[in-house]
């Protein structure tokens, strides 16, 4: 049957029921109703969601068992829900979270908060007692506190009645310190964030700060919470106090990267590069000790950036070649620029032979050399890389056929013999397949066919083998 026969059909089915139940007395359309709620609890809960009101803290018990519900449809006996049931687990969940978002389009956010830390508590449990490989739960948890900041951002302080500013502001801030979000410490920061735009007065701002503090205590440990909590603090600062306070409080915390890094743009906006500079380097001091290469290379960064405002040419240089040898690209251009031809000729050569020898040892290096060699047509180098590296000869056969045609193909033999002997299923006979398929896509079909023939012979008993080989089409 024709697709746009079935959609009629079907178009006609349903106009047909609804004119069928248009006929029904509203007696009848009640009985129906109730019939299938007993029948089946979707339409139980559908309903019950649809008639709730809004304004009743006892539909929090609804929810909560609109939410278990599912949950204990896809958990096993012992309550834990595997990974293929989780994504039906919080099926529950998100019918509640539609009544969250009914409530804001109200404009009863006090009301849709409530429902929506119903939802987080629940989540939160689940999250125990699931495998969310997926971070499905997680993703809930995560749309719970963006509704909630939903909330902070777009309520009116001027407008919106003081009593719900107020209870929303504390809902937020008892929340923040829920069990359930002990070690969450994103979670925890996105809250206290949220509360952060409720602030109207001296008390609030008071009372903020004190459960910053109590939190900071509890993620003692966690230098992710301490950073993200001064720049809140920072932020609070800056709106109540003035540019002043705020620049001191900043002043007082340089150790932590964000202030750093802030202080940092700020001198060279400023053009203010003695300042800069002195930064990055006591930041460089700093991250070294505490064995943080990635943020020295963030301070490295920003010296480089004053060297060039400067025109330092020599530090530039200097600290150019040792990005590329670091595997940053972008520098190999720049190192390229600051070169003149004659320089140029005795660089290149020390850092490719630098970058042959892994570089700094980061993994990176091996991507920046092989595209270097691409890009300046160094085809030799190449074949000696991609000759100790057998398997990269599929990703660069493609630069070398045309100078190399017989070392390509030795390469692709070597590989796919080599490759075959360790096979022992039939997805990596496929892949030995592929690698095979890339030889011929390289000219190499003859070569192909007398590989085929060697592993037909070598492995007799791989049935699996033999069919895959088999399929393989030599024009």
């Amino acid at each position: 049957m024709k697709k746009s026969e079935t959609k009629t059909k079907s178009t006609m089915g349903k106009a047909g029921l609804a004119d069928k139940l248009s006929k029904l007395t509203k007696d009848e359309l009640v009985a129906l109703l109730i019939h299938f709620s007993k029948e089946m609890k979707e339409v139980e809960q559908e309903l019950v969601l649809r008639f709730m009101s809004m304004d009743t803290k006892a539909n929090m018990a609804s929810y909560k068992k609109i939410i278990r519900s599912s949950i204990k449809d896809n958990a096993d006996r012992y309550g834990f829900v595997a990974y293929r049931q989780v994504s039906g687990a919080i099926d529950g969940a998100e019918k509640v979270m539609r009544k969250a978002e009914e409530a804001l389009a109200q404009g009863q956010y006090l009301h849709a908060a409530e429902i929506v830390f119903c939802i987080l508590h629940e989540m939160g449990d689940l999250l125990q007692c699931s495998d969310d490989s997926d971070g499905i739960v997680g993703g809930m948890i995560r749309e719970c506190l963006d509704v909630i900041h939903h909330i902070a951002v777009n309520l009116d302080i001027e407008q919106d009645v003081k009593k719900d500013l107020t209870a929303l502001f504390r809902l937020i801030l008892r929340e923040a310190l829920h069990p359930l979000l002990d070690g969450w410490s994103e979670w925890q920061l996105s809250l206290m964030e949220s509360a952060m735009l409720f602030l109207t007065s001296q008390t609030e701002r008071e009372l903020w700060e004190k459960q910053l503090m109590v939190l900071k205590d509890k993620n003692s440990n966690s230098s992710y919470f301490e950073e993200h909590a001064a720049n809140l603090q920072y932020l609070v600062i800056q709106s109540y106090d003035g540019e002043q306070e705020a620049e001191r409080y900043l002043e007082e915390h340089l150790s932590l990267t964000v202030f750093r890094e802030m202080a940092i743009k700020h001198a060279i906006k400023n053009a203010n590069f003695e300042r800069a500079l002195q930064l990055a380097q006591d930041g460089e001091e700093q991250d070294g000790k505490n064995s943080l290469p990635g943020l020295v290379a963030t301070w490295k960064e920003f010296r480089y950036e004053v060297y060039k405002a400067t025109n330092q040419r020599e530090q530039q240089l200097a600290l150019a070649e040792e990005f590329v040898l670091s595997g940053k690209y972008a520098y190999y251009l720049e190192l390229k620029e600051l070169c003149s031809p004659d320089e140029w000729e005795p660089v290149y050569h020390r850092v490719l032979n630098s970058l042959a020898n892994g570089g700094k040892g980061y993994w990176s290096t091996e991507r920046l050399y092989t595209r270097i060699l691409i890009e300046e047509k160094e085809v030799t180098r190449l074949l000696e890389y991609v000759q100790s590296r057998k398997r990269e000869i599929v990703e660069y056969y493609p630069h070398l056929i045309s100078q190399y045609a017989d070392e390509v193909y030795q390469l692709f033999q070597e590989w796919i013999t080599e490759s075959a002997a360790e096979a022992s299923s039939r997805n990596q006979y496929k892949k030995v397949c592929g690698t095979i398929k890339h030889l011929i896509k390289a000219g190499g079909a003859l070569k192909a066919k007398e590989v085929i023939e060697q592993l037909i012979l070598a492995y007799p008993y791989r049935t699996a083998l033999k069919d895959e080989l088999r399929s393989i089409k030599l024009a």
